[in-house]
């Protein structure tokens, strides 16, 4: 019985471990020193052409950093529907004349069992970011830089 119970615990332990402990994943690059104005149009563009609704007016001035809407994909049965953040944050790079850009896609699953293509029953778990969106929409953000409005 104790024997049992401990597995058990080992088990739940082991289980729990996975997507909630795990920290955010930034997707990096280096780039040429734009305006942030410039950047913000371009990130607005890039949110807008991956599917991201645009809440916000442009990067918080504090944390240099925008903030997608949820990019909603339910799907029935419990675990398999999920939804997505898109973050952006820009810092001055170690390389004189360069901004480092970074792309994180925050992605929660929803675990709700009784209806789970209704978003007002929805029960958000955290799960792991999704660097392979995020490299797409980096990659994304690199071609429009290059390009002159």
């Amino acid at each position: 019985m104790l024997r049992r119970l401990t597995a058990l615990a080992l088990l739940a332990s082991l289980a729990g471990c996975g997507a909630l402990g795990s920290s955010p994943e930034w997707t990096p690059y280096e780039i040429p020193m734009v305006s942030s104005m410039r950047l913000w149009e371009v990130t607005r563009l890039a949110m807008e052409r991956s599917g991201f609704p645009v809440i916000h007016q442009g990067f918080d001035p504090k944390t240099r950093t925008a903030v997608s809407g949820w990019d909603m994909e339910l799907r029935p049965f419990k675990g398999r529907g999920f939804r997505e953040r898109l973050y952006v944050r820009y810092e001055t790079a170690e390389s004189p004349g360069k901004l480092e850009l970074s792309v994180r896609v925050e992605r929660e699953r929803n675990q709700a069992l009784a209806r789970p293509l209704d978003p007002s029953y929805a029960e958000w778990e955290a799960d792991s970011d999704n660097t392979e969106r995020a490299r797409i929409v980096l990659q994304y953000m690199q071609s429009l830089l290059g390009t002159e409005f």
